[in-house]
């Protein structure tokens, strides 16, 4: 198999779960190159009553934590909604082998309905190292 440096190569994270009434945890996905977070969309769903809370993070190495978005003095450090569209435009440089790192709890009550995690992450590369394929210049069409 050959191999390609793409430069500029941006990828969205998906973070899709479903969360019962009572549950906390994360969800983590591996980040494989330098580059940029650019983006943290949050959906919650319509009937959610705010019982769903998230807070999107950023672990690059030396396990330093980083909030993807800034939260008031004093204030708690989540968002949560209602059928709601959380958007913001990010810059926050990281590192090879960083963690995007999204941390949900459902304070709903015992017998409510299940809530779901709805984040995505816009991440922009500098450079990666992808399989060749049959997009633009290729090194099987050369001589």
């Amino acid at each position: 198999m050959k191999y390609e440096n793409v430069r500029n190569s941006s990828k969205s994270y998906v973070f899709r779960k479903k969360v019962p009434a009572g549950e906390s945890g994360y969800l983590d996905c591996k980040l494989v190159e330098h580059g940029f977070i650019e983006s943290v969309r949050v959906r919650f769903a319509a009937g959610e009553n705010a019982t769903l809370q998230i807070r999107p993070v950023v672990i690059i190495p030396q396990e330093i934590m980083i909030d993807l978005l800034e939260y008031a003095d004093n204030g708690e450090q989540y968002v949560t909604g209602d059928d709601e569209l959380v958007e913001s435009a990010v810059r926050c440089e990281i590192e090879n082998k960083s963690i995007l790192r999204v941390f949900y709890e459902n304070t709903g009550g015992v017998g409510t309905a299940d809530s779901f995690l709805n984040v995505d992450i816009g991440v922009t590369y500098f450079s990666v190292i992808e399989p060749e394929n049959i997009i633009g210049p290729n090194s099987f069409l050369k001589g």
